[in-house]
């Protein structure tokens, strides 16, 4: 990132949007400043890189799903030519989710599926494989993809019953969880508010929220009751956690101390998609063609997450062998479903391992255990989850506390949207 960007990226002003703003919608014109907060997370903590580790997937610096919602293609020229103390991180405060229930009982239904773009993380991945002289620069995939989310016949937020052949689709559930989460997740880095607590306090928030993300999957799971409903809304959390592993930065959380803490978290994740695929196995959804149709897209995120998680961090998840066996029991080819060079994945994987066959065994009730295991974290780390980290939280004096300058950030911010959580920290 050059010292023009940077500055930029460390300047933050408050700004109050329309009600009618969407979830986690960022201007077009805005992409390339969104990319590089992508690339580059202000909370970096990783080695060196070398030239082709740089050009290879990467957790910590490349750009996951990015499930942007185009809005009003007006902008002005100005907006594209900002000078050296212009604001691309700024703090936005709206009503959007008192109205997230008439917006879904509208337009939206719950567990349907509508089409999102092809992430850039993807369209990289794939340039990256080309012959040196084919490839594109990171410059040139970006106006390109600027281009394609800005394109007047763009299938983006579309039912995708409407568009069978393109893979990458989302529950509007799972949308919303992962749009709350992506805000929550926000509010623990002090970077974007021009502050400074400690240098872990960011890493911890991570973990604080990703603990409150396996508790809302607890909470489902642990339902006495099945319906076809519940299944999915299991599913819809499901899907929203891997699309955040891959969406939001966590260099900052993967630096953490605490290593035992670390892997037990990551291992909690993998069990808590195999237990999901285990109840779609017992309410029959595992097929081909199933009413859940992310189950190839999710296994794969999960497949691209743990490989980079085992080539960047050292931590063998578990579950890639299982998840595997649940795709092939469903019928399911990973590589017409999933992430580019998901076939290469489970081809190292089968190295690892031996041939995946489908998954054998009897279907039962919470088979992977998901009940005994969480139990266990819980109590071996007593209090998880909760708003500690949460700077919204904090009391306007002790945010001036920490604050660069000894002022509120959020001095011009209502405190019922603070206390509503539905301050918004973003690439404007």
């Amino acid at each position: 990132m050059s010292s023009r960007e940077s500055t930029l990226w460390r300047t933050m002003p408050v700004a109050v949007p329309s009600k009618k703003a969407l979830v986690l919608s960022i201007a077009p014109v805005l992409l390339s400043a969104y990319l590089i907060y992508r690339f580059s997370p202000l909370s970096s903590q990783t080695r060196p890189r070398s030239r082709s580790e740089s050009s290879s997937s990467s957790l910590s610096k490349q750009a996951g799903p990015t499930w942007a919602t185009k809005r009003n293609k007006s902008s002005t020229d100005d907006d594209e030519e900002e000078d050296d103390d212009a604001d691309l991180v700024s703090i936005l405060s709206d009503g959007e989710d008192h109205e997230q229930n008439d917006l879904d009982s509208e337009y939206r239904r719950r567990h349907e599926y509508y089409c999102q773009f092809r992430p850039f993380f993807d369209i990289r991945n794939e340039n990256a494989d080309k012959d040196e002289g084919e490839q594109a620069s990171d410059e040139e995939l970006i106006k390109e993809y600027d281009q394609y989310i800005r394109a007047g016949d763009s299938i983006e937020m579309k039912p995708a019953n409407e568009y069978p052949d393109h893979r990458w689709i989302a529950m509007w559930e799972s949308w919303k969880l992962f749009s709350a989460w992506e805000r929550r997740a926000s509010y623990t880095n002090p970077e974007f508010f021009k502050m400074y607590i400690h240098k872990n306090f960011h890493g911890l928030g991570m973990q604080e929220q990703i603990e409150n993300m396996l508790i809302a999957f607890d909470k489902e799971f642990s339902k006495k009751k099945r319906t076809k409903k519940s299944i999915k809304e299991i599913w819809a959390i499901t899907a929203a956690i891997m699309q955040f592993l891959l969406e939001i930065p966590l260099d900052a959380w993967l630096a953490l101390s605490d290593r035992k803490k670390l892997e037990t978290t990551t291992g909690l994740i993998g069990r808590a998609l195999v237990s999901a695929l285990n109840e779609l196995d017992r309410a029959k959804y595992l097929k081909p063609d199933s009413e859940v149709k992310d189950i190839g897209l999710i296994i794969s995120f999960y497949l691209y997450w743990a490989s980079t998680l085992k080539e960047e961090q050292r931590i063998e998840l578990p579950f890639r062998k299982e998840v595997v066996a649940y795709a092939r029991k469903a019928g399911i080819d990973l590589s017409l479903a999933g992430c580019y060079g998901t076939d290469e994945r489970v081809r190292a994987l089968e190295k690892e391992v031996g041939r995946i066959k489908p998954l054998s065994g009897s279907v039962k009730p919470d088979r992977w255990e998901w009940k005994k295991k969480f139990k266990k974290f819980t109590k071996d780390y007593n209090k998880i989850g909760g708003n500690k980290y949460n700077i919204l939280k904090m009391s306007r004096k002790e945010r001036a506390s920490y604050a660069l300058d000894k002022k509120d950030p959020l001095a011009d911010i209502p405190q019922r949207a603070i206390q509503e959580g539905v301050i918004r920290v973003r690439p404007r």
